[in-house]
Formats: structure tokens, sequence, C-alpha cells
């Protein structure tokens, strides 16, 4: 990676650990004029019981033990509140670009507060129990508009009532089907769905479904398609996961198709001989991700990867430590071993899927119709049922052809309709709904039904503004986290401008520490060395003793591994000195041989070239420089800011928070 590419890493896991440092450093304090200072940053009160909090509340967190001293941390606390002061008084909290994305966060923020908690926890959890079966089932649909009429609703559950009513006295279910359902697909599959498990249907539908026995058939329940019978023909628990490792050879711009699998092939015969998988994982696998783990991929279930057919094998086999043929896949050849399987996720691995599946399916309705509900209890507002016959009374067909107008005249208008504590609305902001609402008004025949629906949404969506609005005064916890997020953003936004821009920036000052630094970036002492493995002692013996007669790999190759027949594996590599592993009595020398066993498999090693150690270039460790050089930098500015405000640090009141610490 270049030194550009190593510092944009950097400064997204610095954004990342300053965030973090948020949490730590800052929560809220509640009621602080009744503490105890425990310290001033030029006047400025820091209360004693903010600091105990995040200390009490944060220490298990932190892993260097040294900043689990309270002094230490202390240290840390103040650093942060100086760098705080300084951010302000730059006035980096009121630049646009800041107010923009604080404003933007605060508004996604916000959507995991406008919800009934309790209703949504029970919603998840009946998903993730119903995600665990899958169903087959045919229904019979009789069509009706959202908006119908009483009269039309009416006729069309005695419809499918009379369709229920003659599968009951023993017509078949696909007969009946052809008759009645209005579903155009009915004349292709005689109702039949085939199989779905959660969130494939709409939400009542699925309910209906879930809570039918097999071989029964449902009452009619109504979803926004219409009025449906149906029943459930089959019902099975899904498939689970399974925990495997596998052995890659890709194939890329320096491995052919045909080399990959040649290289496959001598992998398996090792396995055929006894070599351990782990083993051969390790030292040949191409997936960097999972080599050193000897192999082992993260349990995944159906669907997970982007390979059906590595999925297929994965799934087929059976006992533990089985291992499979080599397969192809559109990244190149593998050999699967089966390490375990598994009935299926925990409700807490699946829940965040879940959760936010929920959010978006048509079963979140009952959420925001709870929520609604609990805000309606909150601030005590009722049905307005006069005004809703006001409405009724006064709006005429007109209404339809959008030419309705809001009476200017019309007393009515100014009388209250509700209140949320002290903001009151009256009845010319539910006119005012409407009039913007009239569009709507075409998928009605009715004006009363019209007016019914519109007074609820008016009602919820004024509610929820409100809230919304003045969140911050209604929710500590919410009030907490936009604190921290505050906070955090703007000590980003100075860090960024004071350290991380400069040392990117400073490429004089950059190659200066580096070179007042130079030895803290050297390389120790490094080997290229020959490597050959086997599961066979014998096979690596006969290989040794080729190499100390002074023959070639490929003349040993053709010696040993006779015909198709590999025994051994051959690879030259580069070992470093404190970093790799290597054998007990391994020896710095040019041309000696070593050997060690992992797992009954026995590996040679032939050092070939001693490279001795060495500074590395600047180029070599630009970016490690540049980290270094934004402690360093970070660490003179922090001795700036100590001597720029006073920092008073109430002794008495540290002490008595210590003894409470140290309870």
């Amino acid at each position: 990676m270049s030194g550009s590419g190593t510092l944009s890493l950097k400064i997204m896991h610095k954004k990342s650990f300053l965030f973090f440092l948020g949490v730590i450093f800052f929560m809220l304090t509640k009621a602080q004029d009744s503490n105890e200072v425990l310290l001033s940053i030029d006047n400025v009160p820091v209360y004693a019981s903010e600091f105990k909090r995040v200390y009490l509340k944060n220490i298990d967190l932190v892993k260097d033990e040294s900043k689990k001293n309270i002094d230490e941390y202390l240290d840390l606390f103040i650093n942060y509140k100086l760098k705080l002061q300084e951010a302000k008084a730059l006035g980096l909290d009121k630049r646009e670009a800041y107010i923009k994305e604080l404003k933007g966060y605060k508004e996604q923020l916000s959507k995991g507060y406008l919800t009934d908690t309790q209703t949504s926890e029970a919603l998840i959890k009946e998903a993730y129990e119903r995600s665990q079966e899958r169903i087959h089932a045919s229904h019979i649909l009789i069509s009706l508009s959202p908006n119908a009429t009483p009269k039309d609703t009416l006729a069309a559950y005695q419809k499918i009532s009379e369709a229920r009513n003659r599968i009951l006295e023993g017509e078949s279910f696909e007969s009946v089907a052809k008759t009645y359902s209005e579903d155009p697909s009915v004349s292709k599959n005689e109702g039949k769905l085939g199989w779905f498990s959660v969130f494939r249907m709409v939400y009542p539908f699925e309910n209906a479904a879930y809570s039918t026995g097999v071989g029964d058939l449902s009452r009619p329940f109504k979803t926004q398609f219409g009025y449906h019978i149906l029943k459930v023909n089959n019902r099975e628990k899904r498939l689970g996961e399974v925990t495997v490792a596998h052995i890659m050879v890709a194939i890329n711009d320096v491995r052919s198709a045909e080399q990959a699998e040649e290289r496959i092939k001598e992998i398996n015969q090792q396995l055929d001989q006894g070599a351990h998988f782990g083993s051969l994982a390790k030292q040949y696998s191409d997936d960097p991700s999972t080599a050193l783990n000897g192999g082992k991929i993260r349990r995944f279930g159906q669907g997970a990867l982007n390979s059906e057919k590595f999925e297929k094998v994965a799934f087929s086999l059976q006992n533990k430590g089985e291992i499979s043929k080599p397969l192809k896949t559109k990244y190149g050849w593998h050999i699967i071993k089966l390490i375990e399987k598994h009935p299926g996720k925990t409700f807490e691995e699946e829940k965040e899927n879940i959760t936010r599946r929920v959010e978006k399916d048509s079963r979140s309705k009952l959420v925001t119709s709870s929520f609604i509900a609990l805000l309606k209890e909150k601030y005590s507002v009722a049905q307005n049922k006069e005004a809703i016959q006001y409405f009724k009374k006064n709006i005429t067909n007109a209404f339809f052809t959008k030419e309705w107008e809001i009476p200017e005249d019309d007393q009515h208008l100014k009388k209250e309709l509700f209140r949320i504590k002290n903001e009151r609305f009256v009845y010319n902001d539910f006119a005012e709904f409407l009039k913007r609402e009239q569009s709507k008004a075409k998928n009605f025949t009715d004006i009363s039904l019209f007016i019914d629906e519109a007074y609820k949404q008016f009602e919820s969506t004024t509610l929820l503004r409100y809230y919304k609005t003045h969140l911050e005064e209604d929710n500590q916890d919410f009030a907490h986290i936009i604190k921290e997020y505050r906070d955090g953003l703007l000590l980003f936004d100075l860090m960024q401008s004071k350290i991380w821009n400069v040392s990117r920036t400073d490429s004089v000052g950059l190659k200066k520490f580096y070179d007042s630094q130079k030895n803290e970036y050297s390389q120790n002492e490094a080997y290229t060395v020959l490597k050959a493995s086997s599961s066979k002692q014998e096979i690596i013996t006969k290989v040794k003793g080729l190499l100390e007669k002074g023959k070639s790999v490929d003349q040993i190759k053709k010696e040993v591994n006779t015909g198709d027949v590999v025994l051994v594996i051959f690879s030259e590599e580069k070992m470093i000195k404190g970093e790799d592993k290597f054998p007990n009595d391994f020896v710095a020398k040019k041309g000696k041989i070593f050997t060690s066993e992992e797992e009954n498999y026995i590996t040679l090693i032939m050092v070939k070239e001693i490279l001795p150690s060495r500074i590395k270039t600047f180029e070599e460790v630009k970016g490690d420089v540049i980290n270094d050089f934004q402690t360093h930098m970070e660490r003179k500015w922090l001795g700036e800011l100590k001597a720029k405000y006073t920092v008073v640090v109430n002794e008495k009141v540290l002490r008595k928070v210590k003894r409470e610490l140290s309870k």
C-alpha cells in the first residue's frame, strides 16, 4: 500500500478511536450546579460527578492498566477537555460543515427513538422464531380496494366465506380456487404458492400461514390485496449453518488454471497420505483471511456466500472431519473439510439483521401505531370527535375535484383541535392539512372515510413532529448520545486541522523526524529459505540427502515425486528473525538444513541466503513514520495548551473522589 493510502486508513482509524474516547470521557451531567467542582479550565467548572460516572462506566473497556490509575485517567480527561476548550476558542463549533454533519447525525439517531421498543422487540423475536421454519401453502383471493366502501367489503367477505364453506363441505381446494380466486396466477398453479418463510409475504398473510396447522384451512383474513383463505400443505425446519475449513488455490495473474489444478491435485494427494489439513492450509492456501487459522471459515448458512457450488458441497458433507474432493469455483480450486454443523444462528446473532428487515416490512406499521398510542397517552391527546363531525358536515364534493377552499370567515377554524403541552393546534391546522392532501381523495368513494383517515394521519404526524423536535428535552439517553457525538466531532475537526493534515503536508518535518528516529525503524536479519513439506519422514530424509549432494529442486522432484504421486511440496520463502517461527535448533548459516514437525507434518528448511539487519528506508516505513510523527506533534501541542489555559484541580475533592472510586 502507498504511503498516502496508509495515511488515509490511519485517519479513518483515528476517527473511530476518537469517537470511542468521546464515549469514554463524556456523558451529559444532570443538575451539575449541585455537584462539587473537581477542576476548572479557565474558570469553566468540571464536576466530580461527571468524572466518576465516566470512570466507573468505562474503566473495564480500558486495556492499558496504567490508564485505570485514577491520576492517569484524570490526565487523559483533562487533555480531552483542553482540546475541546481550544476547538471552541477557534470557533470550530460555528463552522457550516460541522453544523450540517451534526444535524444529519441527529436526524439519523432520532429515528431509533421514534418507536415503541416493547412492541418492536416482540415482533423481532416472532420473526426470528418463524425464520426457523418454512411453509408450503395454497390460497384463494377475493380482490378488494384498501379504501372500499362498507358495501363492497361485505360482498367480498361473503364471497370468500362461500368459497371456504364449499371446501369444508368436501370440494377440493384446487377446484374451488379455480372457481373463486382472483389471483391471476391461479389458472397455472391452482392457488399453490410454493415454499416461503418469514418476510416473503405481507404480514397479515404470514400471520395466517404460521398460525394454521398442516392440512388445515384458515379463517378469512384481510390484506391490502383483499380477502384470503389459505391452506397449509406442509411445513419443515430450515437448514442451519456449517463451519468448514478450506484450502484454496487461486487462479490469477501468476497462476494459470492448469497450474492451479495441478497444485490442488498435489495437495489432495498429501491429504490422502495422511497430511494434516490445517498444516497444508497454513502453508499453501491462497485465502489470506483463513490460511493462518488452518483454513477455517466463519460459520455460514445457505445463500451467505457468493458461490452456490461451494455451499452445496459444504452442506453435503455429513461427518465431522469429512473432506471433499477438489472442486472448482470462479475463485479457483478448493478442498473443503467439515468442522461442525450448526442448527441455525442464535437470536442474538440474527437480531441486527432481523431488526432491519422488520423496520422495512409492513409489520413496522404496528410499531408506529403502538408508538403513536404511547405519545397520545404521554401528552394526553384525545380524538376530537366534534371536529371530525364538523369537517364531515362542511366539506362538499368539490373536494374530489380539488375545487374546495378553506372558508376565510368561518370562526370554527379558530377552535382548539388538541393541545400538546403548551402548543395549541386548531381546526384550521387540520383544514390546511386536508387541503394539501386533496389529491389522495381520489382513492376514496366516500368523503367521510377520507376525513377519518386524514385525521388519524394529521394527529400522528403532529405528535411525531412535536416529540422529535423536543427529543433532547424529553429523552435523557438521546441527549447524552448527541452530546458525546457533538464533542467527538468537534475534537475530530480540531485534530485534523492541528495534527493530521499538518503531518501529511509537512514533508520536511516528516523527513527530519525520520532521520532523528532511524534506529526505531530497523528490520531484523532475514533469510531466503527453501521449504520442503511431506507427511512422510523418510521422504524428508531423502530430500535432505539429495540437497546435501547439491541436487536441484527440479532434480529432486523427478526422483521423489514419481508419476502422478506427489509426496513432497516445495516452496521458496523469506523468513524474518523475531517475526516468523523457526525450528528450535535453527542457526543462521547458508546451506544449513533444519526440520520441524507439526501435527504429523514434517517441514524441511534450507537456508539459501542471509539478509543482514538494516535500517528500513523512509519510503518503506512512511506510514509508521507519519503515525509516530503525529503522536510526537500531539504531545508537544498538549504542552502548549496546558501553558495557554489555566487548569486548577481541587485536591480536596479529588481525594474524596479517589476514596469513593476505590471502594
